[in-house]
């Protein structure tokens, strides 16, 4: 099964095994010393790792958004998802996979606003990248990048729709920024389960209205 795991290049990488696997993801075990360690101590640490997904590489996006609705309030889309290992449903925002399709495949700014288009009702406009991003602190051996998108209503024969594969559900929910704190703590209480970055998304607003009110 090691077969599954390219060998490191990382001369801090004393071995990988893996444990288990499955179509997607896999367990295994890294070996490894810490560079900062003087004393060389070996130490172990499981991790997931997806199947077939190179590590240097992003292997997915996800996407933080604004959208400014009818009434000219600025907004967030959020999507409702059942996710069956945590027994629940997740509030999120929309994301997904990176396509390896067509050759080179596609970008992550391009895998932003296709996600978006499937995920949502909406279509979107990149305005900024993030740089490579960990899936900390749940230990997935995989690379995100982040897509903060102006997201706009659909036009034309998709207006309304969504795109999703059969048997996959999204509910969207478009929510209001200044009220997205109160509104997570709101879902918490039904039961699902806050995705963190949309927590952080939050914070980060909360900070900024903070922020401002000192100033003046």
């Amino acid at each position: 099964m090691d077969h599954l795991l390219p060998k490191s290049t990382c001369p801090h990488i004393i071995d990988q095994k893996v444990i288990s696997h499955g179509k997607y993801q896999g367990l295994a075990t890294v070996t490894y010393i810490d560079p900062r360690d003087s004393t060389k101590t070996e130490r172990e640490r499981d991790f997931i790792f997806l199947v077939g997904r190179p590590r240097p590489n992003p292997v997915g996006t996800l996407m933080p958004n604004v959208y400014q609705d009818a009434d000219g309030t600025w907004c967030t889309i959020l999507v409702q998802q059942f996710r069956p290992q945590y027994e629940s449903d997740t509030m999120e925002f929309p994301a997904g996979f990176i396509s390896r399709r067509g050759g080179g495949g596609e970008t992550a700014e391009q895998a932003a606003v296709r996600e978006m288009e499937e995920e949502t009702t909406k279509t979107g406009t990149v305005l900024a990248a993030s740089p490579s991003l960990t899936s900390e602190p749940v230990r997935i051996a995989a690379r995100l990048t982040g897509v903060l998108l102006r997201a706009a209503d659909k036009q034309g024969a998709e207006a309304g729709q969504q795109r999703l594969d059969k048997g996959e559900f999204a509910v969207e929910w478009k929510v209001p920024l200044l009220e997205l704190e109160d509104r997570l703590w709101a879902f918490e209480r039904e039961g699902i389960v806050v995705d963190p970055r949309v927590w952080t998304f939050a914070m980060g607003i909360k900070c900024a209205a903070m922020l401002d009110m000192h100033k003046n």
